[in-house]
């Protein structure tokens, strides 16, 4: 048998019932800010990018994007809404934009605005991850490239949010760059340089 019991407290030899303060329910979402991060999770040269008009450095600490300013040497900051891993990511040519990529089931690119420091648009792209990523100089079009066992390139249309092209691919892809003129990029690998043409372009 359970007795309940009253809590009371005294206060000038009176007692009084205790009354236990009510919770308040706090959104740290809009309360708290991430300040600094020291560290990084950068595996390879596609995890950092730097945008080449400002000068700031971009690179991954597992699910956040750093913006590192080396002229003030202050950070800012875009957490992937996703909360998956990121692995690679690039600027794109006028520094307005980033393209990232992630790792674990279902893993998506998406696109962030640099100004805004919010996600702009995702594809769900790959099965395994995605190891890099590139802008083309147009910003018309964004490339990624999955892990090995996924073994995919997809270009995308990202403004119109479409599938622009798909191939297979058999070896292992180290990093991917497309030409000044934005209608062929090259990806190189373990053993194999390979230019791939947009029949668009054709």
């Amino acid at each position: 048998m359970s007795e309940k019991r009253e809590v009371r407290r005294r206060r000038n030899n009176q007692v009084y019932p205790y009354r236990r303060k009510s919770r308040v329910n706090i959104n740290l979402q809009h309360n708290a800010e991430l300040g600094q991060i020291s560290g990084f999770t950068v595996q390879n040269n596609c995890s950092v990018s730097c945008d080449p008009k400002s000068g700031v450095l971009a690179y991954t600490a597992g699910c956040v994007i750093v913006l590192h300013n080396p002229r003030n040497d202050k950070q800012t900051h875009i957490v992937n809404p996703g909360q998956k891993c990121l692995t690679c990511l690039s600027f794109s040519h006028d520094g307005n934009s980033i393209v990232t990529g992630e790792s674990g089931h279902q893993p998506h690119v998406r696109i962030f605005s640099v100004v805004d420091r919010c996600q702009v648009v995702s594809f769900p792209s790959h099965k395994y991850g995605v190891s890099c990523v590139a802008f083309s100089p147009d910003a018309k079009f964004v490339v990624s490239v999955g892990f090995q066992h996924d073994n995919v390139i997809n270009v995308w249309d990202w403004k119109r949010s479409i599938l622009a092209a798909s191939n297979k691919v058999s070896t292992k892809i180290r990093s991917v760059s497309f030409s000044d003129k934005s209608d062929y990029f090259v990806t190189v690998g373990n053993r194999h340089v390979k230019f791939w043409y947009l029949e668009s372009s054709a």
